[in-house]
């Protein structure tokens, strides 16, 4: 039974045969091998396709090793599709076959070396809101509690989030509504690896409303003495 190793290799071998007399030499094998990483981690079980053709995947250390025939100076298409929870390339690998010497003998056999990226489908962002001097703030995400400021003004929280996405938040003041800004939104865009993404939002304190003077009770004033009329005087 066939080896992985083998049936890459007798695959290949049949896509770059080409027709022609029976004295020609054979053409060249090129050895090629193929690494996919994801954050700089060996990537296990992405698969290697070529001419349509699925070959193999790679091995635990994100390895696949294979030869081709062909003319040296032409490329050979290798497409690779990563296993699930992390993103193919969007293009396919563009190999060109050229021949190699390595003067080291633990790297011969290794031939073209080329690398594929499949970096994961979701990212870790880990969101610090910092309001200092502010404790048992609510902080809202999709108009929703999520967690409260500590006696610091600090919250800490965890998303999973695709590469690039936008995180809205809010911190509710209505519980203290003599905060300005009121109700602060604070938007956090992640990137396309995993992250801390610190937010700060500061606040003033606006003065109390007056409260509204009493009115004075109205003054009751007792029975008033009419001075004398003079004599001779006129009503």
């Amino acid at each position: 039974m066939l080896s992985r190793y083998a049936r890459a290799l007798v695959a290949l071998s049949l896509l770059g045969a080409a027709p022609g007399c029976g004295n020609t030499a054979p053409p060249p094998l090129y050895p090629i091998t193929l690494r996919v990483m994801s954050d700089s981690r060996p990537l296990p079980g992405a698969a290697v396709v070529i001419a349509g053709r699925e070959l193999g995947a790679t091995d635990a250390q994100g390895r696949f090793r294979m030869e081709t025939v062909g003319v040296e100076g032409t490329s050979v298409e290798v497409v690779v599709r990563c296993p699930a929870g992390f993103r193919s390339p969007a293009q396919p690998l563009s190999v060109v076959l050229r021949s190699t010497v390595q003067l080291d003998q633990a790297q011969r056999g290794q031939g073209i070396e080329t690398t594929a990226q499949c970096p994961p489908t979701q990212r870790i962002a880990a969101v610090v809101v910092r309001v200092p001097g502010r404790p048992n703030l609510p902080i809202l995400y999709e108009n929703r509690e999520i967690t409260r400021t500590d006696l610091q003004g600090i919250a800490h929280m965890i998303f999973r989030v695709g590469g690039g996405d936008t995180l809205r938040l809010r911190v509710d003041t209505r519980e203290q509504p003599l905060l300005r800004p009121a109700n602060p939104e604070l938007v956090v865009h992640t990137t396309d690896a995993d992250n801390v993404y610190v937010s700060t939002q500061g606040f003033e304190e606006a003065a109390p409303p007056r409260a509204p003077r009493p009115r004075s009770a109205p003054v009751i004033r007792g029975p008033q003495r009419i001075p004398a009329r003079r004599p001779g005087g006129f009503f």
